[in-house]
């Protein structure tokens, strides 16, 4: 019988250290496959922080490193710079890249650092006990907003998106088939341009926390669909340095 899909051979031989329906595994396999389609592998590292999303540090055969909690962009700057040859890709959550760690997140992106951000954004921190993010919905209740958070929020991608010196800025998401291909399709570009161009992107992806969120993981198609998607429209926002109104689905 013939395999057309399997495991990446990236992935080490081990269980997933993520909860059922976690997305934070999802998309660190997509990453992965994308690497693999790519042939870059000997070229890439993988930046993790501290949060669910730096476990995937672990998970892999590929070089790879971990910081304190919001430094991603810091570490990152560094061994690009000692190592343009690289191809380097920072995996961060929304409350590592847009709390603790927006000002680097920002002033990287404001310099133009030659690599690639992949924000997992679930709306809430995952690992501390599901407390608000940044990116909490409104009305969305969490352990700190009991009776539902007040305000909107924050459009990381946008904001990202704002500034001058980043070249590709866009949101994905993975919930259904057409959008897993759509991501990899936009990784593989923030990918291309980094090699090519020694330019910054930034993809900002829709996920779930079903542990924290109370939201079932069959349900959580549902939810991105129907509610993350109407507060975080999944678009281009740049494209070679340029605004762009392009939809990416």
């Amino acid at each position: 019988m013939e395999k057309i899909y399997g495991k990446s051979a990236l992935l080490k031989d081990q269980p997933t250290p993520y909860c059922e329906g976690c997305y934070h595994g999802l998309i660190q396999k997509l990453c992965f496959e994308v690497v693999e389609e790519m042939q870059i592998a000997d070229q890439f590292v993988y930046g993790g922080a501290v949060g669910c999303n730096g476990m995937g540090a672990f998970t892999v055969n590929l070089d790879a490193y971990g910081t304190c909690h919001g430094r991603c962009p810091c570490v990152g700057t560094a061994l690009k710079r000692l190592h343009p040859e690289s191809v380097l890709m920072l995996y961060q959550g929304d409350g590592d890249a847009a709390s603790i760690g927006l000002g680097d997140t920002l002033h990287a992106a404001n310099r133009g650092e030659a690599f690639t951000v992949v924000m997992a954004n679930n709306s809430l921190y995952g690992m501390t006990g599901g407390q608000a993010s940044p990116t909490t919905l409104p009305g969305m209740r969490t352990t700190t907003t009991r009776k539902g958070k007040e305000g909107p929020p924050m459009r990381v991608a946008e904001l990202v998106a704002t500034l001058d010196a980043p070249y590709y800025v866009a949101r994905c998401s993975v919930h259904s088939a057409k959008y897993i291909l759509q991501f990899k399709k936009t990784l593989k570009y923030a990918l291309t341009v980094q090699m090519k161009y020694d330019a910054y992107s930034f993809i900002e992806v829709l996920a779930n926390c079903p542990t924290s969120s109370g939201i079932k993981p069959e349900d959580s198609m549902r939810y991105i669909e129907e509610t993350a998607m109407k507060y975080f429209p999944v678009r281009e926002f740049k494209r070679e340095g340029r605004p762009s109104g392009e939809v990416t689905r």
